[in-house]
């Protein structure tokens, strides 16, 4: 299996090169989740070795991911469930924005109780944040009440919100966009018209002060806007690289927002205008 490049905090692993150890639970089930989506199987012995980790910790992942219904235990390792479980974990690519994208879906996450109506669009960040939301130890679902209800405009993060036992998953009907998995159209917009939120989470290509929230896409954009207008609040995530772009479609101005959570430095004309129109920042 290829690693990246060993960091100054890395633990030897036997017999092989160390690298460095994914600091908490979250992390090294992204690792092990990416990992499986392209093998299909893999051994604790392994893993351990990848991750630089015990054994131990490895074989007590694996048991709570098949509690969690992402993988299937099997002697001396864990195997892929199903196709839907491939689609939800689609490897993503590496680059300079990944560890932002990691604390923007970190912290908005957080801002989810249980309980509550979510939406999401599609996009690597939302799916981070999508991720991590459904993952929460703290939604129980009782008296057949869900825990947490996912509303979905992207395949892949209803797919990987359906695993989960105690979240209810809505995904809206329409064309699925090839590469971002959207859905789009005019069933899309009619089932929407139909649902509230409590809070929409939007990703973007781009955030511009005079553009606003943008994709690549109008026909995704025309969906989310939708999906906006049903939310009592609505969060947008933005990485470093998004301030200043402009992408082909408008999604919302930066002024719809009732909050924002970018990692990286916030220009000082945009950190003014959030605060002119009472949009909560988040800077992680």
């Amino acid at each position: 299996m290829n690693l990246r490049n060993s960091g100054p905090d890395e633990k030897p692993a036997a017999g092989g090169t160390p690298r460095s150890a994914p600091k908490d639970r979250s992390a090294r089930w992204d690792h092990v989740l990416t990992l499986l989506a392209s093998t299909k199987r893999l051994g604790v012995a392994d893993v351990a070795r990848e991750l630089g980790v015990s054994e131990s910790t490895v074989r007590r992942d694996f048991m709570e991911m098949e509690r969690a219904q992402l993988a299937r235990r099997t002697h001396g390792g864990i195997v892929a469930v199903d196709v839907a479980y491939s689609l939800a974990t689609v490897p993503r690519r590496a680059d300079e924005g990944s560890a932002q994208r990691e604390r923007v879906a970190d912290r908005a996450a957080a801002m989810v109780d249980p309980g509550q109506i979510i939406g999401f669009n599609g996009g690597r960040s939302t799916t981070a944040t999508a991720r991590r939301a459904v993952a929460r130890p703290d939604l129980d679902s009782r008296d057949g009440t869900p825990g947490l209800t996912v509303v979905c405009a992207a395949l892949n993060i209803a797919s990987e919100a359906v695993l989960r036992p105690s979240v209810r998953t809505v995904v809206l009907g329409g064309v699925a966009e090839p590469y971002s998995f959207e859905l789009t159209g005019p069933l899309a917009t009619a089932t929407m018209r139909d649902l509230w939120l409590d809070t929409m989470f939007v990703g973007t290509v781009g955030l511009d002060l005079n553009a606003g929230l943008t994709c690549n896409s109008d026909a995704e954009a025309g969906v989310t806007r939708i999906m906006i207008g049903h939310s009592r609040r609505v969060v947008g995530l933005a990485t470093a690289d998004k301030l200043g772009h402009r992408a082909l479609a408008g999604i919302c101005p930066v002024s719809v927002l009732t909050d924002l959570v970018i990692a990286g430095d916030v220009p000082d004309a945009l950190r003014t205008h959030l605060e002119e129109t009472s949009v909560r920042l988040h800077e992680v």
